[in-house]
């Protein structure tokens, strides 16, 4: 996973964010306490397995296959005093699917403080509109029955924005809607159409 380099105080807050991120990947069992730092959490996730392999082999008669927790991240966009940080975790604990968090993080990197969707754009409004028509070309390009998609939802932004060279990553997973399920939604705004909208 990235790490901010320096003893500064801004680093500091960056990679407490980003190992906050991971702990909370690797936090299974609800009935412990989770763990800040990553060395207790990633036993955590260890003993969550022994225990339940424990509880069920006895009833199976046969050992659970181990479970996977993959966690990356990667800084896919800088410029001056703002970096744009994506990571990833795929927790599998024996189900059929991973349970998989995709999260864009946007650092102002002179403080190290964690940017909002406020923070970044200057009229969410207006943007939320400009998405929302991308995002009805992209899903209607992408699948079969895709009209109705929206009509009794109300269009949101998602919960982080991502950025690239190329523009404004827009990302939507975990669809609950219909045959959407569990698909992913991206695309990019290109910044000659996001430019009005930011204030980075």
């Amino acid at each position: 996973m990235p790490k901010a380099v320096g003893e500064s105080l801004a680093a500091e807050k960056i990679n407490t964010t980003l190992n906050q991120f991971t702990c909370q990947a690797l936090h299974i069992d609800a009935a412990a306490e989770k763990k800040e730092n990553l060395e207790e959490s990633m036993q955590d996730f260890n003993n969550a397995y022994a225990n339940f392999n424990t509880l069920i082999s006895s009833e199976l008669k046969e050992e659970l296959p181990k479970w996977e927790a993959l966690i990356d991240g990667e800084v896919i966009f800088k410029k001056t005093n703002f970096a744009c940080i994506v990571m990833n975790s795929s927790i599998n604990t024996g189900a059929a699917n991973s349970n998989l968090v995709l999260r864009f993080f946007n650092f102002d990197t002179s403080t190290g403080d964690l940017l909002t969707t406020n923070d970044l754009i200057n009229n969410v409004e207006e943007f939320t509109t400009l998405i929302e028509k991308y995002y009805n070309k992209e899903v209607n390009s992408t699948f079969t029955d895709a009209d109705n998609l929206l009509n009794n939802n109300q269009f949101k932004l998602p919960e982080t924005l991502g950025f690239s060279d190329e523009g404004v990553i827009i990302l939507y997973d975990n669809f609950s809607v219909g045959a959407f399920e569990k698909e992913i939604v991206e695309f990019t705004i290109p910044y000659q159409v996001a430019n009005t909208y930011l204030k980075i």
